[in-house]
C-alpha cells in the first residue's frame, strides 16, 4: 500500500453499571453509583478500544433500553460492574440477555460483588471473565489478549478453562495510585451528574453542581463487620494531594462544581497525606464545600480540625458503631475509647461542622442491654443526626 500501512479497526467496549431497579426499588435503592470508577477503566483502554459507557442505574434505563444501547454500538465487549451482593441477581440477568443478543460479545464482570463473590460470578456460562480485585491493569491486559497481542494477565482473573475448569488467579491491588490517569469524563454526560446527589438525606452534596472523589483505597483498621480489607486490602494507598486537586480544579473549571463528597472508606487514616491535602485545598483556593463520608473520629486531632474547617468542610460521617464498650472491644474490634466520643463530637460541632454517627445492633453475641446501651449512648454523643444498621454477615469478613 505504497508504504502505508492500514490502520486496524478498533473493536468496541460498553462499559456499564445495571440497573438495580431490575430486581427491586426501594429507598435504599437509589443510590447512585460513581461515574468516575468507569470514567477511569475508560481512559485505561481507550487507545486500544472505542470505549461507550451505559450507565443504566442513573438514566433509569430498562432491560430493554440497555440491550438496545449495547447492540446499536454494536459492542464486541461488555464489562458489567455490580457493587453489592445484595443485587446479584441482575449481573446474571444482564449477561444473559447480552449473550441472547450476540453470543460472541465476551462480556467481563467486575466491581466489589464480583471481587467477593468470584467463584459464583464464573459458575455462570453468560459471563466469560471475572475481575478479583482492581481492574485498571487488568482490562488493558485482558484486552491485549483477546485480541491477539499479549498473554492473559498474571493476577486478577478468574475464567474458565477450556474443558470447563475454574482458573482462579490471586486479587490484584494497585500499589501506586499515582501512576494512575484522571478520569476521562467527557465519556459520560458529567454535565447530569454533577446536578444529582447520589442518596438523599444528610450526605446530601453541600452545593451543587458537586462532584464524588475517591482517593484512597484500603483501611488498616480490620473491624470485624467490614468488608473492605477483603477489597481492597489492610494497606493504605492514596493520590498525591497535587492530583487530587488538579482534578478538582479541572472539574471546577469545566462543570463549575461547587461541593464535594469525598467517599474513601477511611481517608483520614494516612495522617501525613490528608493534612498534605487539606493544604494544597488552601493554598490552591480551591474554595469548595466538602463532606468526609467516613471520618476515623478516633484519628482527629487539633491540627487536622483546624485545617478541614480552613479548607471548606462542612461535615463529616463518623462509625462509632456500639454504645457498648464490650461489644467495641470484644466484637466490633475498632480502637474507640467510648468516653472520648463525646467531647470529639463536640470539639467538631464548635467548629461550626455537623456530625452524623452510624450505630449498628445485632452483633452476634451482643444483649438486649448492650443494644440499649447503643441506643442511649446515640442520643446522648451530641451527633447531630443518627443512623442505626441491623448487623449482616458478609463473607470475606470476621
Amino acid at each position: 500500500m505504497n508504504g502505508v500501512t492500514k490502520m486496524k479497526k478498533k473493536k468496541k467496549l460498553v462499559l456499564a453499571y445495571p440497573n438495580l431497579k431490575w430486581k427491586k426499588f426501594d429507598f435504599h435503592t437509589k443510590w447512585d453509583l460513581n461515574p468516575s470508577v468507569l470514567c477511569l477503566l475508560g481512559k485505561m483502554v481507550e487507545e486500544q478500544v472505542e470505549v461507550k459507557i451505559v450507565d443504566a442505574l442513573f438514566y433509569d434505563l430498562t432491560l430493554e433500553e440497555f440491550i438496545k444501547e449495547i447492540a446499536d454500538y454494536q459492542a464486541d465487549y461488555v464489562g458489567l460492574s455490580l457493587l453489592t451482593s445484595e443485587y446479584q441477581e441482575i449481573l446474571h440477568t444482564a449477561a444473559k440477555e447480552i449473550k441472547t443478543l450476540d453470543p460472541n460479545i465476551v462480556v467481563i464482570a467486575g466491581g466489589v460483588h464480583v471481587t467477593i463473590e468470584y467463584k459464583n460470578v464464573i459458575e455462570d456460562s453468560n459471563i466469560d471473565y471475572a475481575v478479583r480485585g482492581e481492574g485498571e491493569y487488568v482490562l488493558p491486559a485482558l484486552l491485549r489478549y483477546l485480541e491477539g497481542e499479549g498473554d492473559l494477565p498474571a493476577e486478577g482473573l478468574i475464567y474458565r478453562s477450556e474443558d470447563g475448569v475454574m482458573v482462579e488467579q490471586k486479587q490484584t491491588w494497585i500499589k501506586d495510585l499515582t501512576a494512575l490517569p484522571m478520569a476521562d469524563y467527557s465519556l459520560v454526560k458529567m454535565e447530569d451528574y454533577v446536578q444529582v446527589g447520589a442518596r438523599y438525606g444528610p450526605q446530601r452534596p453541600p452545593e451543587f453542581p458537586h462532584a464524588r472523589m475517591v482517593v484512597t483505597r484500603g483501611c488498616p483498621v480490620g473491624c470485624s463487620f467490614c468488608q473492605v480489607e477483603s477489597i481492597s486490602g489492610k494497606k493504605v494507598r492514596a493520590r498525591s494531594p497535587e492530583q487530587v486537586t488538579d482534578e478538582l480544579l479541572y472539574l471546577k473549571k469545566n462543570f463549575g462544581i461547587k461541593s464535594i463528597v469525598f467517599e474513601d472508606d477511611n481517608i483520614v487514616v494516612k495522617k501525613k497525606f490528608f493534612k498534605e491535602l487539606m493544604r494544597q485545598f488552601i493554598a490552591k483556593d480551591l474554595n469548595l464545600k466538602f463532606i468526609l463520608s467516613n471520618f476515623a473520629i478516633y484519628a482527629l486531632d487539633d491540627e487536622i480540625l483546624d485545617l478541614i474547617v480552613e479548607a471548606g468542610c462542612v461535615g463529616i460521617n463518623i462509625a462509632i458503631e456500639s454504645g457498648s464498650q464490650r461489644v467495641m472491644n470484644d466484637v466490633v474490634l475498632k480502637p474507640i475509647k467510648l468516653e472520648k466520643i463525646p467531647d470529639l463530637i463536640q470539639s467538631v460541632r464548635e467548629r461550626g461542622l455537623f456530625v452524623i454517627s452510624n450505630f449498628i445492633i445485632g452483633f452476634p453475641g451482643e444483649t438486649w442491654e448492650e443494644i440499649r446501651e447503643t441506643v442511649s449512648f446515640a442520643e446522648g454523643c451530641g451527633a447531630d443526626y443518627v443512623k442505626f444498621f441491623i448487623a449482616m454477615p458478609l463473607k470475606g469478613t470476621k
